[in-house]
């Protein structure tokens, strides 16, 4: 699009590959539910709205500096009104809170795959990972309440059995831990999810 033009066939193609885009044409982009609400998350802990695009492989050069900017804004005021009361919070309370919101929406979903018998082989690593958060700082001089393993596979996702405390702010860094790897599980669901709607979509005709 060269920051406001059309995309090239390349240029498409190169998109269509990467999890945080949803959909995109000659003229539109539309990113995945994950990407817009990990950008949030790390756009509140701090991080520049580029540099978060331009790590899930969309370079402004490419998008365009003012989308970017426009979207990351769109994108936080959509996800605020999801936290109740978050206009007399810190970025800190707001991001516990939208951790627990999608570690939530992560379990939800994880579960009706479950009942879909779509395999999960994350599943084994999740269980088995050695590492884990307990402990990890958190602002206000508290820490995570429950053990949050880091499978050393970057596609596992990790799901705290208990929420984390609201009234004190996540750091950062332990938030984004948590955020990318759901982030990569959640849009691994949604592809999957995808070609199984296109599978069951060419047995019916």
């Amino acid at each position: 699009m060269r920051g406001g033009g059309s995309f090239s066939m390349d240029e498409l193609q190169m998109l269509r590959d990467l999890p945080a885009v949803a959909n995109v044409s000659k003229d539109r982009i539309t990113y995945s539910n994950a990407f817009k609400q990990v950008c949030v998350i790390r756009y509140l802990a701090g991080e520049s709205p580029t540099k978060i695009f331009r790590e899930a492989g969309l370079p402004p050069e490419l998008i365009g500096y003012k989308r970017i900017e426009r979207s990351v804004a769109r994108w936080k005021a959509a996800v605020l009104k999801s936290v109740n009361g978050s206009s007399n919070m810190s970025n800190g309370e707001i991001i516990t809170e939208l951790v627990n919101l999608y570690v939530h929406a992560v379990t939800r979903k994880e579960k009706l795959d479950d009942i879909a018998g779509i395999a999960n082989p994350d599943k084994a690593n999740i269980e088995n990972a050695p590492n884990s958060l307990d402990g990890a700082n958190v602002s206000g001089g508290g820490c995570i309440s429950a053990d949050v393993p880091v499978p050393s596979d970057a596609a596992a996702i990790a799901v705290p059995p208990a929420p984390l405390s609201a009234s004190s702010g996540l750091d950062s860094e332990t938030a984004l831990v948590i955020i990318k790897q759901q982030a990569r599980r959640i849009d691994e669901l949604e592809r999957e999810n995808e070609s199984l709607r296109g599978k069951l979509k060419t047995l019916a005709s």
